[in-house]
């Protein structure tokens, strides 16, 4: 018996490796029974044919009501929709708005009755405009300053919806409108700021600014929109004249430098001189009122010598001699001598140069002059009026 033989037929030849054994089970599925199935099924719709049971064609009558049937459901079902916590729903019938609804379920006519659209409000878009790297000459990046300057500006709109509805049907394109706004603004800007307030410190004014002025254009225009913030995103010159530029920045920041040295120098010095001179007119006056003081104590002393000059002269005038002779000897040595030069007393008094007496002859030239000291009138004057004694000379 070849191996091809399917087994079985009474042979016990348990060693065919394709023959099924005498206690193996029965397959799972079977062809013939699968075929009359099969015939059964086809007699259902054949109308009976193939000797199959036959069908009550009243069912099938009613098949297409209850394909009808089932199509309306589905198509009444479909009026159901969701509207997630970040939209809105608005809700047109027969393209004319009717509703708004808030995040939840809700139910609409079937299309072509009503429609809703589902904008996200609460979410917050961001469009980049201006320069784009491109080399074009119609580049919308491309702006000129007030300074007569070309710059490269790439800057950010962040916005929100907050009316649905008009940012829907306001416009055709509410992200071009809104784009064309915040261009418009900010040539305005630059056109009217220097180079300089671009580049440092004039950013967020200019930001500031552009927020505001594309806030107004879109609520002239209905835009339904908030606009958040204007971010400028990059200012620079053209790349053409890039090199330029940068050696005209740098000598404009030397130039900031010296400048900044110069006002630091300065403020350094200009209060120590102001503070001199402050202290040299308070000088002067304190002199000024010093000397006018003591010129009055001199007037005041003068008009009283006069007055008592007036009244008794001789008395007066001795008493000046007196004082000025005490000022003058009392910063000199005093040497008494005789009228023929002979010293009679010598008063030793320190002194930077000593005075040394070698010949009678010449002591007196370098010695103090002579004084000769004329006795005041006994009766007019008295011992106390004088300010020190006074040694008389013999004449």
């Amino acid at each position: 018996m070849p191996w091809s033989d399917p087994g079985g037929n009474g042979n016990k030849n348990d060693n065919n490796p394709w023959g099924r054994r005498p206690n193996a089970q029965k397959p799972v599925f079977d062809i013939q029974k699968i075929t009359q199935e099969l015939k059964k099924l086809g007699g259902i719709f054949g109308g009976g044919r193939g000797g199959g049971p036959k069908v009550d064609r009243k069912w099938l009558r009613l098949l297409p009501f209850l394909v009808i049937a089932v199509l309306l459901l589905l198509w009444i079902a479909s009026g159901i929709y969701v509207v997630g916590p970040d939209e809105e729903g608005v809700v047109l019938r027969f393209g004319k708005e009717v509703g708004i609804s808030q995040p939840g379920l809700h139910y609409r006519l079937p299309f072509p009755f009503e429609r809703v659209y589902l904008p996200k409000v609460a979410q917050s878009r961001r469009l980049v405009l201006g320069y784009s790297g491109a080399a074009d000459s119609l580049n919308p990046g491309m702006m000129l300053t007030a300074d007569g300057n070309v710059v490269d500006v790439q800057f950010a709109v962040q916005y929100r919806i907050t009316n649905a509805s008009h940012y829907l049907f306001a416009t055709t394109n509410p992200d071009q409108l809104i784009s064309y706004c915040a261009e418009s603004a900010m040539r305005e800007l630059v056109g009217r700021s220097r180079i300089d307030d671009l580049l440092t410190s004039g950013k967020g004014a200019i930001e500031r600014q552009a927020q505001q002025i594309t806030q107004n254009l879109l609520s002239r225009y209905h835009a339904g929109v908030t606009v958040d913030a204007v971010q400028l995103l990059e200012v620079g010159p053209p790349k053409a004249v890039q090199p330029a530029f940068t050696e005209v920045t740098s000598a404009r920041e030397d130039m900031e430098r010296a400048r900044d040295e110069a006002q630091a120098y300065a403020s350094s010095v200009i209060p120590k001189a102001k503070g001199e001179a402050a202290a040299m007119v308070t000088n002067a006056e304190g002199y000024k009122q010093q000397v006018v003081d003591r010129a009055k104590g001199d007037s005041a002393r003068f008009t009283d010598i006069l007055q008592a000059y007036q009244k008794n002269p001789k008395v007066v005038s001795e008493r000046m001699y007196l004082h000025t002779m005490q000022d003058i000897l009392s910063h000199t040595q005093k040497v008494i001598i005789e009228s023929k030069g002979q010293p009679v007393i010598y008063l030793h008094m320190p002194a930077k140069t000593p005075v040394a007496v070698n010949s009678p002859t010449n002591s007196a030239a370098v010695t103090a002059p002579a004084v000769s000291v004329t006795p005041p009138v006994a009766s007019t004057t008295s011992p106390a009026a004088l300010p020190i004694p006074v040694s008389r000379a013999s004449s």
